[in-house]
């Protein structure tokens, strides 16, 4: 089996699948367009496309560098992987090549590309506060369903990644959906426990996007609690990879987002470094998670009192923090998840119905 992951990485996802297919005897490979500061390109083809670049004849020699490893790519696959809700080339060219190669596919959104604002405020007051300016987090449910529509009508089946991307999928379109999680290497993140008497707790917050993370209302929280508890606080923000591990891995406690609803890649590498979790997460995802999930629930409004209770509580400090690295090992192995990805390519290619109905 050959599998090809294309064309957008979140958190370092289609790095690390690829490294766990490989690991599983499958052949893998992965092509990326702009990876960030915060991704990892291990086992990964990345085309650094940038499109305000002066040089024009540059561009287009990226461009059709970017072309030709795709053609080359999904040719050579059996199974195609696709990551995001959207395509990368002129009126949905790519897609339209896998859909005339009659190739097994399955597309996997992330929640920015398909999050409905009229179905997420429903059940998260908090929601309706990203500014217009940060509109690519969430999407109109008629964009949101084009977008999911242009992937059924090419073929593609429906891969969900997490418990609060099921309100948003178009079930008309994809009546059934497979089930994965976010993957990482347990083995590559040295856990460092709180230490229970550390009397000036650390505690951070890492937001990729201030606004949206709900970066004020932590700030708030911090201000409230630095007139009567000694702690640190440190703001992980515009740093490599590498450097933000190595501020979370200092830290006793780990603060995530306080507005989207759900938890990320900076709660899973938290936990996996052993460090208590704060994060707000809306009530219809409680019940389609684990029940040993050890990320601390805290909203806007009690977010101060929650933190405090981690600030003079140094045991709990370090309990939650074990707890959190024993799920990570039990739930989120890259390899384990990858060997669950097998299963569902080979699903598809058992059972895949081409467009012009070939089987």
């Amino acid at each position: 089996m050959r599998v090809l992951h294309l064309p957008q990485s979140a958190a370092s996802q289609i790095s690390i699948l690829v490294r766990a297919l490989r690991l599983n005897g499958i052949e893998a490979r992965g092509i990326v367009r702009g990876n960030s500061r915060y991704e990892s390109s291990e086992g990964i083809c990345d085309f650094q496309i940038r499109g305000r670049r002066k040089n024009l004849v540059h561009r287009l020699m990226q461009r059709a560098s970017w072309w030709a490893a795709l053609i080359a790519g999904v040719r050579w696959a059996d199974v195609i992987h696709w990551h995001f809700a959207w395509g990368t080339g002129y009126r949905d060219l790519d897609l339209k090549l896998i859909s005339a190669l009659d190739k097994a596919a399955i597309v996997e959104f992330w929640g920015s590309d398909i999050r409905i604002p009229e179905i997420a405020s429903k059940s998260n007051p908090y929601f309706s506060t990203i500014p217009d300016a940060d509109a690519i987090y969430r999407v109109s449910l008629q964009e949101s369903r084009m977008r999911q529509e242009k992937f059924a009508r090419s073929g593609f089946s429906c891969l969900v990644p997490g418990p609060e991307l099921l309100d948003y999928i178009q079930t008309d379109l994809f009546p059934r959906q497979y089930a994965s999680v976010a993957a990482l290497f347990p083995s590559e993140y040295i856990p460092s426990f709180p230490d229970p008497n550390h009397p000036r707790p650390v505690i951070a917050h890492m937001p990729s996007n201030k606004t949206v993370k709900g970066t004020d209302f932590v700030m708030s929280a911090i201000e409230s609690l630095k007139t009567r508890y000694d702690f640190d606080f440190r703001l992980i923000h515009n740093v490599g990879q590498d450097k933000a591990l190595n501020m979370i891995r200092d830290c006793d406690i780990m603060l995530d987002q306080f507005i989207v609803g759900s938890y990320g890649m900076v709660s899973l590498e938290a936990m996996a470094l052993g460090k208590p979790v704060l994060c707000y997460l809306k009530a219809p995802i409680l019940p389609r998670l684990p029940i040993d999930f050890p990320v601390v629930n805290a909203n806007q409004e009690n977010l101060a009192d929650v933190l405090e209770e981690f600030i003079v509580d140094g045991q709990r400090r370090h309990d939650i923090g074990r707890l959190g690295r024993a799920y990570i090992e039990k739930y989120h192995d890259a390899q384990v998840i990858a060997g669950e990805l097998i299963e569902i390519y080979q699903d598809l290619l058992d059972n895949r119905v081409g467009l012009h109905g070939n089987r």
